[in-house]
């Protein structure tokens, strides 16, 4: 007769011999020269990002903007400046669209508030 297995009986763990990659021998993997272009890279703004971020504003009501601008306040707003340097290229191009021609929402709605209408 075959062997049933108990109901909380777990199958045994299979054999894991060679499954961790060994490690390597000596400093560190990557040069420092490398490792100080990829911390400059990780700063540059993406203009994938950027795109989303205008994207996701424009779908914003004027409600919802205004919400926002009432809730950054300036220390805040470099903080977001840090996170997401795409903030200060998409505040450049709305002002310098607002004094080529047509003003953003905001400045159409009313007087701009909040934090990150000072800092374009």
């Amino acid at each position: 007769m075959a062997r049933e297995p108990k109901m909380n009986q777990q199958p045994p763990m299979p054999d894991m011999a060679g499954a961790n990659m060994p490690r390597q021998q000596g400093g560190s993997p990557v040069d420092e020269a490398t490792l100080g272009a990829a911390k400059q890279n990780i700063m540059k703004p993406s203009s994938q990002l950027a795109a989303v971020l205008v994207s996701r504003l424009g779908a914003m009501t004027e409600e919802q903007l205004a919400e926002l601008d009432r809730a950054i306040t300036p220390e805040a707003a470099k903080a977001l400046l840090m996170l997401l340097p795409e903030l200060g290229a998409l505040m450049e191009a709305i002002a310098q669209s607002g004094q080529a021609g047509s003003a953003p929402r905001a400045q159409q709605a009313g007087p701009q508030m909040g934090a990150l209408s000072g800092m374009a």
